[in-house]
């Protein structure tokens, strides 16, 4: 509410000579700045704002108020209407409505009964949007003139934006202009609101504080983010009775390590509620994944009230890796600085938490920026400052500026287009090819909308549309074709099971360190052109809805299921001297990871065997003929998923002393042996499948065939010849398999 003022502006009174009307005073509190901007509730689907004013006047007295249109000739002024009382104490307060609208205003009040008697006032209001973005370094970076060299976008509007900064700092507000931009990428965000919504003016307040998470801000023990600097932020922004109409958040760099449990631990600071609907009494300790707590001592409740104010849920924006992947979320060689796999849990935790029913205070899901650059160049011939949106291109921090206005102005409504993703999917009969396309437009990518040469093929993954896996391995030829992505199997054709998923892990579709930086893969990444402001297009929704994508062929082989107790499958009689290969190979699908680990390929004594681990990935251990180890507790970081079908073909060649290991038609792994080795595998073992033996370390799930050679190929591949043994066909067939042990396949 605007506070009295010892100001009166414009204050008139009227006349007590003769017969004239009775003395009566009027006068208007002042606004604390000029320029002042109310929210028209646009997340509420409404265009028009309340505006607060307070004065003082003669007791008793009807007080009336408009807001005078000054820019266009008076056309906009509103009509009179009563507003307020005087009270006693000669003091009156009140509100008044006035539309969304391009022109600024002046309030105006009067006495109804002496309509003579008015006080204006000076400083000038507006009727826009309220817009607050919280997070940490990623939205800061936009505020930051230090790390953008980057030459600023015109800004076509003087009047139209405004930014709010001082979350940890002494609170401002900047006017962006062509002769003051602030920084580029705010000159980029405040073109993007000014081209979306002409004429129309934004207050944006940031909420941003480097290296910082949700946790500590909601704890005052935790002083790396404090609430009561956010606090005064807030109330500076809106010290003349104006609301945050739009409150914006896409923060996972510090809280995404949360993975699955994000929703749980954070949606009490949004709601006041556990995600079981039960009320949270704030301070609180809130639990999370069991025994997991934090302390918060504030809640979002406290700064915003929900009836005029809502949330815009703009998803995980880009994380980059650091390293080599083998997948889209599995790195090689160990821990890396962004979990990727975490971030894929958190956003779909994030997702999860807006579909509760007492999530009603956010709008709907807005897009994902991912389609800009993180980090730089290091000259040294790796990239760097991966954490955050590059200051050196404009497509770095000013597209993540655009990319995040149009994600405001898309979830509460506000803009002409639709967020693209991926709701149309057509599977080829013949297996050939899966296409996948949008309702929203016409697919295309970045390098195609800018005619820039196609990347060479130095590696699988850089094809013209990145991001796609099929069965868990980076797709390897994808095509725009007539709008559409096409995407063509990486071996042989498409099967009934197989499964096809876009923007997995961090949503880039990069595995290789630093050479897809380098290049530009974001570029390949596939997007739609809406027609935004300074940018190619929007990118197209990561994760999209499985069942948009799901495998529409004909079931093919048939297939046995297998439970905790069995069936597996030994040899009855030993190996045999002599053998120098093996090549063992199946197809399988499990519906979840197994507790500890599942074996699929065996030979007793631990001779050859393949265990499925409860990480997804495969461990391998290998003896020779004298039973020494050559191979011991390899892990190969497979990462497979469950619900996945996986063609996975184990060569292990004692002769060459190499084991090879391909899934889904890719090598994925090549093993020289760490010891010499006597040339065989022992004779006086059998081999088997999908157990140690007696239902040890058993595999459950789906299986269509069991094969297993004694040869192998040079390249780890299935051997042309009619294999050792087959195991294959409907659970009738195999559960009559004279190797079958445990109970009936299914």
């Amino acid at each position: 509410m605007i506070l009295l003022s010892a100001l009166t502006l414009g204050q008139r009174q009227a006349g007590t000579s003769g017969a004239g009307p009775l003395p009566g005073t009027i006068s208007l509190a002042a606004f604390s700045r000029d320029r002042v901007i109310f929210d028209s509730g646009a997340g509420f689907g409404l265009a028009a704002a309340t505006i607060p004013l307070a004065g003082v006047g003669t007791a008793g007295k009807v007080v009336q108020a408009r807001a005078v249109s000054l820019d266009d000739g008076g056309v906009t002024t509103t009509g009179w209407t009563d507003i307020a009382t005087v009270d006693g104490s000669g003091a009156w307060a009140g509100s008044m409505t006035t539309p969304r609208g391009p022109s600024w205003y002046l309030p105006e009040v009067r006495l109804k009964g002496q309509p003579g008697v008015t006080a204006s006032g000076v400083q000038r209001f507006g009727v826009g949007h309220v817009i607050a973005i919280w997070g940490q370094s990623e939205p800061d970076r936009i505020l930051s003139a230090f790390y953008d060299n980057t030459t600023a976008p015109p800004v076509s509007d003087p009047e139209a934006v405004q930014i709010f900064i001082g979350a940890a700092a002494i609170p401002q507000v900047h006017f962006v202009t062509n002769a003051q931009p602030m920084t580029a990428a705010v000159a980029a965000m405040a073109g993007t609101c000014i081209s979306e919504r002409p004429g129309e003016k934004f207050a944006i307040i940031f909420h941003a504080v480097s290296g910082t998470g949700l946790r500590a801000l909601a704890s005052d023990a935790d002083t790396t983010r404090n609430w009561s600097a956010d606090k005064a932020l807030h109330d500076f922004a809106t010290a003349d009775g104006q609301h945050v109409g739009l409150a914006a958040m896409s923060w996972f760099a510090t809280p995404g390590s949360l993975g699955a449990n994000y929703g749980e631990a954070f949606f009490p600071l949004f709601s006041g509620k556990r995600v079981d609907g039960s009320t949270v009494t704030f301070p609180a300790t809130i639990t999370y994944a069991g025994a997991n707590s934090y302390q918060a001592d504030h809640w979002f409740g406290e700064l915003y009230d929900y009836s005029k104010t809502k949330w815009v849920p703009y998803g995980p924006h880009r994380f980059d890796i650091d390293g080599d992947m083998e997948d889209a979320t599995h790195y090689v060689g160990g821990a890396q600085q962004f979990n990727l796999a975490n971030k894929e849990a958190a956003r779909e935790s994030w997702r999860a938490m807006l579909a509760l029913p007492d999530a009603t205070m956010f709008l709907p899901l807005g897009l994902e920026p991912i389609t800009y650059v993180n980090g730089f160049d290091d000259g040294l011939g790796g990239w760097t400052d991966l954490a955050h949106p590059a200051g050196n291109t404009p497509d770095g921090t000013q597209s993540f500026a655009r990319l995040t206005a149009l994600s405001v102005l898309r979830s509460a409504g506000l803009t002409g287009w639709s967020v693209p993703e991926f709701d149309q999917c057509l599977w080829e009969p013949t297996g050939a090819w899966v296409e996948v396309w949008s309702s929203a437009g016409p697919v295309t990518t970045t390098r195609l909308a800018r005619s820039e040469p196609a990347l060479a093929g130095t590696f699988a993954h850089w094809t013209e549309v990145v991001g796609f896996q099929i069965n868990g391995v980076p797709a390897q030829n994808t095509q725009i074709a007539a709008g559409r992505v096409r995407v063509f199997p990486n071996s042989g054709s498409f099967v009934s099971g197989d499964l096809i998923k876009f923007g997995e892990g961090g949503s880039t579709g990069s595995l290789k360190f630093p050479q897809d930086h380098a290049v530009g893969l974001w570029k390949n990444l596939p997007i739609v052109d809406v027609g935004a402001s300074g940018l190619n297009g929007i990118p197209l929704r990561p994760m999209p809805d499985p069942g948009v994508l799901a495998d529409t062929l004909p079931a093919g082989a048939p297939s046995f299921t297998t439970s905790a107790n069995g069936p597996y499958f030994n040899e009855i009689v030993n190996l045999g001297a002599g053998i120098t290969g093996i090549t063992f190979s199946a197809r399988v699908n499990f519906p979840a990871l197994p507790g500890s680990t599942a074996i699929l390929f065996a030979q007793s004594n631990i001779g050859f065997d393949v265990e499925l681990m409860n990480n997804g990935n495969l461990r391998i251990n290998l003896k020779d003929g004298t039973g020494v180890k050559v191979l011991n507790n390899t892990i190969v970081s497979t990462g497979l998923s469950a619900g996945v079908w996986y063609e996975v073909i184990c060569a292990a060649d004692q002769a060459t002393k190499v084991l090879r290991l391909t899934i889904n038609g890719v090598l994925v792994a090549t093993l020289p042996f760490t010891t010499p080795g006597n040339g065989f595998f022992q004779s006086n073992r059998f081999i088997g499948f999908l157990s140690r033996g007696a239902g040890s370390l058993q595999f459950v799930g789906q299986v269509e065939y069991l094969k297993v050679w004694h040869s192998v190929t040079a390249d780890g591949s299935e051997p042309t010849g009619v294999p050792y043994k087959l195991i294959a066909g409907s659970a009738a067939t195999v559960n009559a398999d004279a190797w079958k042990a445990g109970v009936n396949a299914t």
